[in-house]
């Protein structure tokens, strides 16, 4: 006998019960899209990603329609499922089964070291709540990207930072990721690493498509949409007197067509800009207090805090808020749940809890007011717990800045 104690039935079996649920849950995804019915599937937006990968392929451009928002690296991604020939519908679709899929195996190895499982839960039974949905956008592909950045916190810079550049180059919010590393020297990695891969993607894709800057026209361009957290009032109008709100068709949405909307619009991008430099300004905050010997602020489970509350409030004051926004969150809430010693548990079970609450409620104007409600409150939640921590003058100051240093000293 060795002396080791054998493990748990459980540990033998998670991984399979997992492995299972996995396969019966995206089983039943799948099944949503309709590939058993006698009518044939519905792709939704996939539908409208075959015809830009159309586009790009035959006129080596990217799409020229106001509905192209997206930076140069996403067109990539839409030439991917191509290889499957004339089935590109669902080979975009067993795509993202396989992003999925990484995304599983990135929270097992969260699990693994933080010896927490929640994470796990959370993408297995969160994601089906929202149907088909995440099979029918290309959000997986960030998400999981962004995931993987936060899994290598602290250990592997240069990754990290590759990681965030290539997700920003698919949607811009992946760069978030960067404010999660607190130590300069490695931040400089990251940010040198996520440089150089945004900007060899960048020049790629100049190279092969030509123009690449007309999804920033489109993005300026846009209103307040229906679903936003700021148009809220009018929802909350539609839903107390049933009058609907005023909406037109643009840039591929339902937005708000009023003056007021639109100087609302206006004010969310000034929030954002303010929302960036706070976020600067409580990272360098963060930084003179590790180095005045707050050791309690240089762990990983506050980076990756950091990066889901301002990932969410950029969702709060965003013009838009499509549903597929929803699945950022979702993985963000795994994230910080898997990790030991989070601050912002709380926010982020509210945040699961309102994909939960609201997913059969889609298009509803009480959906998009419950859920508003949810992800403001724990915005606000999440910004208070980590600006009072900052300022908490109760903790020791008087650690050595070099004891903080070794405790996240990069490790294989």
């Amino acid at each position: 006998m060795s002396g080791q104690p054998s493990p748990n039935l459980w540990e033998r079996l998670k991984i399979p019960v997992w492995a299972g649920i996995w396969i019966l849950s995206r089983a039943l995804m799948a099944a949503q899209v309709g590939f058993w019915k006698p009518q044939g599937p519905e792709y939704q937006d996939v539908d409208v990603y075959h015809h830009w990968s159309n586009v790009i392929s035959a006129t080596g451009a990217l799409p020229p329609e106001e509905t192209w928002q997206y930076p140069p690296g996403t067109a990539f991604l839409m030439l991917i499922p191509r290889i499957g020939g004339e089935s590109f519908r669902p080979s975009f679709v067993i795509l993202m089964l396989v992003f999925d899929l990484i995304g599983l195996w990135l929270m097992t190895r969260f699990a693994k070291q933080e010896k927490r499982d929640v994470g796990v839960w959370i993408w297995l039974l969160v994601l089906p709540v929202m149907g088909s949905f995440s099979l029918l956008r290309f959000d997986l592909v960030p998400t999981v990207i962004a995931v993987a950045a936060l899994l290598v916190l602290h250990r592997r810079p240069a990754m990290m930072g590759v990681l965030a550049g290539a997700g920003a180059m698919i949607k811009v919010w992946p760069a978030f990721v960067l404010f999660a590393e607190w130590d300069r020297r490695r931040l400089l990695r990251s940010i040198g690493a996520a440089a150089a891969a945004a900007a060899v993607i960048w020049l790629l894709a100049a190279a092969v498509f030509g123009d690449t800057f007309g999804f920033l026209t489109n993005q300026k361009d846009r209103g307040l949409q229906i679903e936003a957290v700021a148009a809220s009032p009018w929802n909350l109008r539609d839903v107390i007197t049933d009058k609907n709100a005023p909406v037109v068709q643009r840039f591929g949405a339902l937005e708000i067509g009023s003056d007021l909307a639109d100087a609302v619009a206006k004010a969310l991008d000034l929030l954002a800009v303010l929302l960036l430099l706070a976020a600067a300004w409580w990272w360098w905050a963060r930084d003179r207090a590790i180095k005045r010997g707050r050791s309690d602020l240089a762990d990983k489970a506050l980076g990756r805090d950091f990066v889901f509350t301002v990932a969410l409030l950029s969702v709060v004051i965003s013009r838009v808020l499509s549903p597929q926004y929803m699945i950022w969150l979702v993985g963000l809430c795994a994230v910080v749940l898997s990790t030991r010693g989070t601050r912002v548990a709380r926010p982020a079970w509210i945040v699961i809890g309102a994909v939960i609450i609201t997913a059969g409620l889609y298009q509803s104007p009480a959906n998009f007011v419950v859920r508003n409600l949810a992800l403001l409150y724990a915005s606000i939640e999440a910004a208070a717990v980590l600006s009072l921590l900052l300022f908490d003058r109760t903790k020791s100051r008087s650690e050595e800045p070099a004891a903080a240093k070794a405790a996240l000293a990069p490790r294989d």
